[in-house]
């Protein structure tokens, strides 16, 4: 038993293993990777940032290498782009109101969530701490008709949630998530769903089960409201949480969504936090033209290859290698 033990262990950390697990991902599995992948003449999934302001300073997310220039997207814009996606509400499954920064800092959010609802897009979505989630917000989203809210709550007292989600204040955030479904409730709506997500950190890891029983007597289950535990990530090359083994994924992003910074420059991706992967401008072309052009013609076959070493974001993520001795600590 012992030796059949030794010989697993050697076996598992040899590296000529290793190397042929890496060679079969890269191989076999984006073989059967790139057949399924499937460009349609818009994409699926659109985010569009109405601003990169913040309130907070979170630990997990790179604020202090946020060099672009913050603002709100103009109004007009955001008009023309949603009457561009109005147009192909048989491929468009989901519109992100938000990207990197927090949505209801935007004065004009009710009203871009209604434009975007009588323009007939079917799914709009914001993702927020809830630290600015006041009644009189609250009943502004939900009559805008916002469909989808998720709310990143990662602590369960004083100290976690400052720690992780620095620059805000637990017992304030608590009760705007507590006030947002009771006026909901109020209301008499289901939506906007809403999603509570928690992201285990070295100071809140041990307490996950906390979060769910303070936070599970507010949610409406029969409405969609659910829990997500979220992963720590490097964000691009924002942060080092997780040690970043070799490229063997295609990803998925060229194929399926476009991100749209709030001064209407087109990117790769949400983690392109600075903007650097420019494919194109809404201001002077439309989506269909930029997610039909040469330049995403010239990623999708570059992904394809796993060719991301001209990519300084996307060669530095998470999601195209392989992650190796995760570490929770910052």
């Amino acid at each position: 038993m012992i030796q059949k033990k030794e010989l697993l262990n050697e076996m598992k950390n040899s590296k000529a293993l290793k190397s042929l697990a890496v060679f079969g991902k890269k191989r076999f599995y984006n073989i059967y990777h790139r057949a399924r992948l499937i460009k349609t003449e818009f994409p699926s999934e659109i985010w569009i940032e109405n601003t990169n302001c913040c309130n907070a300073s979170c630990v997990m997310c790179p604020r202090e290498k946020h060099t672009r220039a913050q603002g709100f997207m103009d109004f007009s814009l955001f008009e023309k782009l949603a009457k561009e996606i109005s147009h192909f509400g048989n491929i468009v499954k989901r519109v992100h109101l938000h990207n990197y920064g927090e949505p209801l800092l935007d004065r004009d959010l009710a009203r871009r969530i209604r434009t975007a609802k009588d323009c007939g897009i079917k799914h709009t979505y914001i993702v927020t701490t809830a630290s600015l989630l006041t009644v009189a917000k609250s009943k502004e989203i939900i009559e805008a008709g916002l469909d989808e809210m998720k709310i990143s709550f990662y602590g369960t007292d004083q100290k976690t949630y400052n720690d992780t989600m620095v620059g805000l204040d637990f017992y304030k955030t608590l009760t705007n998530v507590a006030d947002f479904f009771k006026t909901r409730k109020k209301i008499g709506k289901k939506n906007p769903r809403v999603v509570l997500q928690y992201l285990p950190t070295d100071s809140n890891k041990s307490k996950t089960e906390d979060f769910f029983r303070i936070l599970k007597p507010l949610i409406e289950e029969e409405v969609g409201d659910c829990f997500n535990i979220f992963e720590l990530h490097n964000y691009g090359s924002g942060r080092s949480y997780v040690k970043l083994g070799d490229i063997t994924r295609i990803c998925h992003f060229p194929w399926r969504t476009m991100v749209i910074l709030h001064d209407g420059k087109a990117v790769l991706c949400s983690p392109d936090y600075n903007g650097l992967q420019v494919v194109g401008d809404t201001n002077t072309n439309t989506i269909k033209e930029i997610w039909n052009g040469n330049k995403y013609k010239k990623v999708r076959q570059d992904f394809k290859k796993l060719e991301y070493q001209n990519y300084s974001v996307c060669k530095e993520c998470t999601a195209v290698r392989e992650t190796m001795y995760p570490k929770i600590n910052r």
